[in-house]
Order: structure tokens, then sequence, then C-alpha cells
């Protein structure tokens, strides 16, 4: 048993993304004085676009990530399927069996892998998604007809425990390289955010820095409970105070800076404060259900942030 996944931030959604810090005059940007020779504007301009493309793509690939952990995303219809327990149901029993929104994070992984860049580890994982997710997604369409139709009433249910050995293994297989593609996403979210981040701070804007701030944290405090074994692990308690310690000072700090700059604090700091008290409540009772409200607390967070750019 593993615990929901997180979403992540699209670049786009830091509203200063590497290639808009460029027209911050950060060294290294497109800001050129008046004594650059064009030959250094034109490279300059190459690889912002060349920065462009890149962020595009891999906002892509995070867009394509949060279908599938998302509602009617992969994970989802994969665990309703498996609780489904076909081999021991009988015609009488209570089916959930549907392809929800997967073809969507399909087709965004499929866009993601005609635009250019990306790293070829990324790429190949992305690959291998599209084929064992885009199969699932196939599969489980196919079946949603014959539960919703309730047709397995008619066949006692024979085409459903005929093909739910292979229905399984497809899940499987998806799952295995879903994992794979997430372990190489974080990859280049950190090293795009660690970019990101020292940006922010020297455009002078502490709001925004802040916010990505607390939001990279929030996402290591969630992704240190993994399994049941995790729950009474001292350890990654110790760990999590820590992380909270740098969330709540992040957002302390934004709220500070967003007073000085006569705006409201970035809408994000809302769903972490909500989680931060979920994980203090769950470090207490070690109840799962705590975490699950953890993750759904940070997941909105993001998707606030997604949405809005999570600054207003």
């Amino acid at each position: 048993m593993m615990f929901a996944k997180t979403k992540a931030l699209l670049l786009g959604a830091a509203l200063t993304g590497l290639a808009a810090c460029n027209q911050l005059g950060l060294p290294g940007t497109g800001n050129s004085s008046s004594s650059t020779t064009t030959t250094t504007s034109s490279q300059t301009s190459s690889t912002s676009s060349a920065d462009d493309a890149a962020g595009k793509k891999l906002d892509t690939y995070v867009a394509a990530h949060n279908v599938f952990v998302g509602s009617f995303g992969f994970e989802e219809k994969a665990e309703d399927y498996r609780k489904s327990d076909i081999a021991h149901a009988s015609p009488n029993g209570m089916f959930s069996v549907d392809a929800g929104w997967i073809d969507q994070g399909v087709k965004k992984l499929q866009s993601a892998r005609e635009m250019s860049g990306g790293s070829p580890d990324l790429n190949a994982a992305a690959d291998a998604l599209i084929a064992s997710m885009g199969k699932a997604q196939t599969h489980l369409a196919s079946l949603e007809t014959y539960y919703e139709s309730k047709k397995y009433l008619d066949d006692k249910l024979a085409r459903g425990k005929a093909e739910n050995a292979q229905m399984l293994a497809e899940l499987d297989a998806a799952e295995s390289d879903f994992k794979k593609f997430g372990s190489l996403l974080d990859v280049a979210i950190d090293q795009r955010d660690e970019a990101l981040l020292d940006k922010m701070k020297a455009s002078g804007d502490l709001r925004q820095y802040n916010n990505k701030l607390a939001l990279i944290h929030a996402k290591k405090l969630v992704d240190l409970f993994n399994g049941p074994g995790d729950v009474k692990n001292p350890a990654l308690f110790v760990k999590g105070d820590a992380e909270v310690a740098i969330i709540e000072k992040a957002i302390a700090d934004g709220h500070q800076e967003a007073a000085k700059q006569g705006k409201s604090d970035p809408t994000a700091f809302s769903e972490l404060t909500s989680m931060i008290g979920e994980y203090r409540t769950f470090k207490q009772d070690h109840d799962v259900s705590d975490l699950k409200s953890m993750v759904n607390d940070y997941n909105m967070a993001i998707e606030t942030s997604n949405m809005i750019g999570g600054l207003s």
C-alpha cells in the first residue's frame, strides 16, 4: 500500500519562470547594455528561446503527472478497479470500473514529446509511460461499457474474470512506469526550482520567493511519508518538524513582504497553514486519514497556484 501522490507546481504558475527572470536584468539574462554586441544579443535571445521551450515542455510533463494523480486520474481509477476485487466477486457485487480522465494525461504526455528538449532519460520514461498507460486506459475504457451496462449479469461476470489478470498486470505496468517517470520528473523539477529560487531572491521580490520556498518544502514534508511503516517512524517526524519550521518561516516572511507591498498573501498560504495543522494532528495520533488530509491540502495549494499563479 502506497499513500496518495502529490501534485507538482507548473513553472508558469510561479510568474517569474526562468525565461521571465531574464527580463529582470539578472546575470546571464537577455537584458543587455547598450554596449552589448548584436552577436551577444542574438545568442542571448536564442538561449532565452531555448529556456522558454524547455520550461513549456517541463510544464506539460507536470500537467500530465497532475492529471494522473488528480481526481478521476490513473491513481484513483487503478485503486477503484483493485478494490472491486473481480477475482473474488460475484455478479451481484458492486463495481467501479472506468477510465476516468486518464486519456487526458496520456494526450499531455504525447504533446510534450512533440516538443524539443528534455533529458533523454525523462523523454524515454515518458515514451514508456505513454505505451503502458495508454494500454491500461484502453482496456479500462473497454471494460467500462461492460460494467456500466451491467452486461456481467448476462454472462455471470465471465468476461470480467477472464480479463481480470490481464487488467491487473496492465495497471501494475503503468504504475511501475509512472513511478519511474515521477522520479525523473522530480529531479528535473528540483533542478528548475533551485535555479528559480535563486533568481526570485535576486529579483528582490521576496513575496514570490517565500511563496515558492513554502511550496517546495511543503512537498518535501508530505513526501516523507510513503507507506504504512512511515506512520510511526520518529526519525521522519524529526525531519518533518524541520520542514514545518522552514514552511512557517517562509509564510511569515511572505506575509511581511506582502504587507510591505500593500498586497494580499499568496493564496497558497491558507492551504499550507491547514496542511501544517493536519501534520501536527498526524504526528500526535498517527492516523493515516490525517496524512491524506495533508496531501489534499498540499494538492489544493498547488491547484490554486497553477490556476491563478498563487499570488493574487
